[in-house]
């Protein structure tokens, strides 16, 4: 048994997102095999609490990371990129925090250590662990690089712009020394041999997954007028962008082709981005929902005009695994092997996501269902993704 310490930029718990799942996901595979260490930024008494919740559930020891909350200033982000450094990784680092890791670093004596997603590079610089794995839930330069879906004031296209060079070289480098990459999809390897060509079979693709006995499969909604379903926290700007394209270019027209239908925002909105929609018709806002399984039950679709982001969707799986059919953009669907009409449908423009929505209340709703839940049985299931991770462990241990 090796011990190993893993840095994440939050507190994976609950699993109320795509990356506190996946990293759930990683925790259970190394607490398996190891004695694991789980340093992570908490931000208030609620993080602390969900914290120790996470030590109890997988047996692990726990170390609170003192975190910023929110942005940098222009004169913070100045230094950081006259530096030759991304702000971006590094805002929620105070120095207290790089601190802390050096500490625990030198104390621990771990045989391996992880670094959960590019937002902990600068806690893994600093901690000198003889071997680190790298576990990238995005490739996030190629995020930032992406043409913009919205339009943007020029100082925010000006700091992607500068970002997206700063933090691509700061994943190469941590690509370079890792003895092992991990990543969603083949899209994303690809994309991590871009930056380092002598990497080669260090990098290993990890599959999200979704636990199937906890998404079981849903019955059909009873009749009514169409309900589709939108599932995103709003303080994540690729979900605030499709949400407001769903809201003011989408719903108009799908309730044209569709009276009555109506379409359900469910998610953290903290900013209060949402309160503009209040009172749209055939938009309701539902906010955090502790229980999701009754509006699957109730929603004939899941509508995804998603246009930026990355990584494998965990809210595809999860609407897959329901037995929700899906509607979403090439970007939303963005590393998995989903084929258009088989597991879900693709559109891009308003008349094709109508078109989509028709082909499925006219009947192919059904094998829509059984095709995504049986990808993410084949493809996606907790279990296989389990066995990836501790055998990406192991050979990192053995290198």
């Amino acid at each position: 048994m090796s011990k190993v310490l893993v840095l994440c930029p939050y507190v994976p718990h609950p699993p109320s997102h795509g990356g506190s799942i996946r990293t759930r996901t990683l925790l259970q595979a190394l607490a398996h095999d190891h004695a694991v260490e789980l340093a992570a930024a908490a931000h208030g008494d609620a993080d602390l609490a969900n914290l120790h919740a996470l030590a109890h559930d997988f047996g692990i020891a726990v170390h609170p990371l003192p975190a910023r909350a929110g942005g940098g200033g222009a004169a913070r982000k100045l230094a950081h990129w006259l530096r030759g450094e991304s702000e971006l990784l590094r805002r929620r680092w105070p120095p207290a925090a790089l601190a802390r890791v050096r500490e625990l670093a030198a104390a621990g004596r771990h045989e391996l250590l992880v670094a959960d997603s590019s937002f902990t590079l600068p806690l893994a610089a600093v901690a000198g662990a003889p071997r680190s794995l790298l576990s990238l839930h995005n490739l996030e330069h190629a995020l930032l690089g992406r043409a913009d879906a919205v339009a943007r004031p020029w100082s925010d296209r000006l700091t992607r712009r500068v970002e997206a060079r700063r933090v691509r070289a700061a994943e190469a480098k941590a690509i370079a020394r890792a003895i092992r990459t991990v990543v969603c999809s083949d899209v994303d390897a690809a994309l991590a041999r871009g930056l380092d060509p002598t990497a080669g079979a260090r990098i290993a693709v990890v599959p999200n997954a979704v636990d199937l006995d906890r998404l079981p499969l849903q019955p059909p909604p009873v009749g009514g007028p169409p309900r589709l379903l939108f599932v995103g926290g709003l303080d994540y700007p690729p979900n605030l962008e499709a949400a407001t394209e769903l809201v003011e270019r989408h719903v108009p027209a799908l309730r044209a082709a569709f009276p009555g239908l109506v379409v359900r925002l469910v998610g953290r909105d903290p900013g209060g981005a949402s309160a503009r929609w209040r009172g749209v018709p055939g938009v309701e806002l539902l906010g955090p929902v502790a229980d999701l399984l009754p509006l699957y039950r109730d929603s004939h679709a899941a509508y995804l005009p998603i246009r930026s982001g990355g990584g494998t969707r965990l809210k595809i799986l999860e609407a897959w695994a329901l037995g929700l059919p899906v509607l979403s953009t090439a970007v939303g669907c963005e590393g998995l092997a989903a084929a258009d009409g088989v597991h879900l449908r693709r559109f891009e423009t308003v008349e094709q996501g109508v078109a989509a929505l028709r082909s499925v209340l006219d009947g192919q709703g059904p094998e829509l269902r059984r095709r995504g839940r049986e990808l993410v049985a084949t493809a996606h299931g907790a279990a296989a993704a389990v066995a990836g991770w501790r055998a990406v462990v192991a050979a990192a241990l053995g290198a």
